[in-house]
């Protein structure tokens, strides 16, 4: 009888420590405790900040349009000229003997075509009286017209060495700078060799290599600020001229060309600036710390969403990752409790405590 007694006796015991056990377990899930935030707007736009190099929309290496010895060189390396000015002469001393030589012949050639214009006028007098023959007319108006043909060639021979003549002159196509100067006086230069660098100062641009994860953000309309290091407290609005969809193998980034403004700071080609694309964002992309992201299994990612009292797991899909948290793209909402302390030891659908709801 004691025996069973105490074997009773034991089991009763046991059975209150089980349950006592099983109550605590119970107290301490229903009692944990979390700090909760509330997801916020991410900002609409974002900046982005990559530097570049200026260059000119026209940059040419002049050369003269004829052989010939240099006579004179009007500019100098840094000499700045304006559309139409003569940069450079050659010699004219041949082809101007020439070309008086051409117009001794032109003036020749109307005194004949006029001579033989007087003799058509004198025969058809002749022949309306019979005095001479029908085929004589005929033979002066061939010549009258072979004289017009003589003029018309010369001329054009005429015009041919005036041309030449002027092509003795290198003259400016754009206004700009003179960057590099490469003759002088007394040097035999010829067609296709470069004897001056002419750089355009109004037209400039910013070449920026942007790394490729950027390419989808980067649009044409994309709000641009540049800022040279030349001028490094003043900024001066850009516009995207171009974005080559091509990436550069070993750097791993595509060419983005800002259009500039230069009338105001005279930005030279071949310094660098500072370009600050401000991209904008979809207003649906909310902020959320990175400690409320936990891993699942699958590779997907999950929060704890607070909701009467209890911690729902729900997935969410990232966006891009920010200084001050992660972009959540889907999955919460803007009014949601996010868990971002204690949700290491969260359950789905755990009953808890809210300690603090942070900023």
């Amino acid at each position: 009888m004691t025996t069973r007694y105490n074997a009773e006796r034991s089991l009763f015991v046991l059975y209150l420590f089980c349950l006592s056990v099983l109550l605590s377990t119970v107290q301490a899930q229903e009692n944990i405790v979390v700090d909760i935030v509330k997801p916020k707007i991410s900002g609409n736009n974002q900046i982005f900040v990559f530097s570049g190099t200026i260059t000119a929309k026209k940059q040419s290496m002049l050369s003269p349009r004829v052989d010939g010895l240099v006579n004179e060189v009007s500019v100098d390396s840094g000499s700045k000229v304006s559309k139409g000015d003569v940069l450079l002469e050659l010699d004219t001393v041949i082809i101007q003997k020439q070309l008086n030589q051409i117009k001794v012949n032109v003036t020749k050639a109307m005194i004949e075509r006029d001579e033989a214009q007087r003799v058509v006028i004198e025969a058809e007098r002749l022949i309306s009286n019979k005095h001479i023959p029908q085929n004589e007319l005929a033979r002066r108006k061939a010549n009258l017209e072979l004289k017009k043909a003589e003029v018309l060639a010369i001329k054009a021979s005429q015009e041919t060495m005036e041309e030449t003549l002027r092509r003795h002159q290198l003259i400016a196509p754009f206004s700009g700078v003179i960057s590099h100067k490469m003759t002088e006086a007394g040097e035999w230069v010829s067609r296709g060799e470069a004897v001056l660098e002419l750089v355009g100062l109004n037209d400039i641009r910013l070449d920026v290599n942007v790394p490729q994860e950027h390419f989808s953000a980067l649009k044409k309309e994309t709000i641009v600020r540049v800022i040279s290091d030349a001028y490094p407290n003043q900024s001066i609005a850009g516009k995207i001229q171009a974005i080559v969809p091509v990436s550069d193998a070993q750097l791993r980034a595509f060419l983005v060309r800002v259009a500039i403004d230069n009338s105001e700071l005279s930005l030279m080609p071949g310094t660098s600036a500072v370009a600050q694309f401000e991209v904008q964002r979809a207003n649906n992309h909310l902020l959320i710390p990175r400690d409320a992201l936990l891993n699942n299994p699958d590779g997907s990612v999950s929060v704890f969403i607070i909701e009467n009292d209890k911690a729902y797991r729900r997935k969410v899909e990232l966006g891009r990752t920010m200084d001050n948290g992660v972009n959540i793209v889907k999955g919460i909402d803007v009014d949601d409790q996010v868990v971002i302390r204690g949700n290491e030891v969260l359950y789905d659908q755990q009953p808890v405590r809210i300690n603090q709801i942070r900023d």
